[in-house]
């Protein structure tokens, strides 16, 4: 009697095989990924702050975009897991944006 083990193959489409093979590029270089990452948010999050203050607008609003570029960074520097680096990142560059275009 012979038996045969299967493997099963994996593969993950869409969004979520994307995001993952993001966090493997992430992973490979780390260190140099997370200059880059941090740099490109805290500058736009100090643009969209910028255009916040400038546009006079709710005291909520710009601490929300301060809190969201710092707790980013706080995950980078903390080392965290990649998936949560690239999460962190990723809202921040949209809700920063948002704030942007919201205040622009």
């Amino acid at each position: 009697m012979k038996t045969e083990k299967h493997k099963q193959v994996q593969t993950t489409t869409g969004v979520d095989g994307w995001f993952n093979r993001q966090v493997q590029k992430f992973e490979n270089a780390r260190f140099g990924w997370m200059t880059i990452y941090i740099t490109m948010q805290s500058c736009l999050g100090s643009i969209a702050c910028m255009y916040i203050l400038q546009n006079k607008a709710s005291d909520v609003m710009l601490a929300s975009c301060a809190a969201i570029t710092m707790a980013c960074n706080a995950i980078f520097i903390a080392q965290g897991p990649g998936k949560w680096c690239l999460l962190s990142f990723y809202t921040s560059i949209i809700i920063n944006s948002a704030f942007i275009l919201i205040n622009f």
